[in-house]
């Protein structure tokens, strides 16, 4: 299949980078996780479309979109995806999220009533505090990302072996996906995302009310989470149920064993999930 089309958009105050490939309806908007990129949807994109429109968004000081010196909390990145859509012409599109990407993706359902459903892959369904910590300044050192600057291509390739993440897509082409995450510095590769605008991602992260967020969203949701231990996928499993009972709509879960990355590791079950999902949309 032909590679997505990529093109440059003006959303408000920042341009945003967007991969698109062509397809019907239900249209799908995919939204990356903090420090990642578009390229992550790129394993499932392929296997959604022609049957789904796909359009997967680098979000503000992501990938290759603008990064502005502030504006990263959840109004600033869903403002940006509101100005985005009538571009798009995604008149009634669904929003699938990884991980920080499922949080804004349900944050973008709760504001634009227009949003037909939501897919959260691995996440959007933890509350964070539970789990670094009940202040911010024990979880900010929990959030805070290892120190990667001066990465070589080459070890960047050695990560992806360690991970498995290019199980089913191979190493060269996850390779090809991470490298995406990182630009090149004065020191060899550096994350394309600064610390700074890391943490103030992940502080409002912390700060958000998963529960009261919850409660807003009003259209269907599907949870595909990630299990890779068993002595943690009964707690799991436990706080999707939680979220789930907090939703007003019907709602899903399927859990798939694998990495926290399910879209590149595991990308031929996560596009089934959502498939079956869209067809039993109302």
């Amino acid at each position: 299949m032909p590679a997505p089309g990529e093109r440059r958009l003006q959303a408000g105050e920042v341009d945003l980078n967007v991969r698109e490939r062509p397809g019907g309806a239900p249209e799908l908007l995919c939204l990356h996780g903090l420090a990642s990129n578009a390229l992550w949807w790129d394993p499932p994109g392929e296997l959604l479309a022609p049957r789904h429109r796909v359009v997967a968004v680098d979000l503000r000081g992501h990938g290759l979109s603008d990064r502005p010196e502030r504006g990263y909390g959840f109004a600033d990145v869903v403002s940006d995806l509101v100005a985005l859509l009538p571009q798009l012409g995604l008149q009634q599109p669904v929003a699938v999220g990884h991980s920080w990407g499922a949080s804004v993706a349900l944050e973008l359902a709760a504001a634009q009533s227009s949003v037909r459903a939501v897919v959260c892959v691995d996440g959007g369904a933890l509350d964070i505090r539970r789990v670094f910590g009940s202040n911010w300044e024990e979880a900010e050192a929990k959030m805070r990302p290892p120190q990667l600057a001066g990465l070589t291509e080459a070890r960047v390739r050695t990560m992806v072996g360690r991970s498995g993440l290019g199980e089913e897509v191979g190493e060269e082409e996850a390779t090809r996906i991470l490298l995406g995450n990182f630009e090149e510095g004065a020191k060899g590769l550096a994350p394309r995302l600064d610390l700074r605008r890391h943490m103030e991602i992940a502080h409002a992260l912390y700060q958000l009310d998963q529960a009261q967020l919850l409660g807003r969203v009003a259209c269907p949701v599907l949870f595909v989470m990630a299990v890779n231990d068993e002595g943690l996928a009964g707690a799991k499993r436990a706080a999707v149920e939680e979220a789930r009972s907090r939703l007003s709509a019907p709602s899903e879960a399927v859990f798939v064993r694998g990495i926290h990355d399910l879209p590149v590791q595991r990308p031929r079950e996560v596009a089934a999930a959502i498939s079956a999902f869209l067809d039993r949309l109302p």
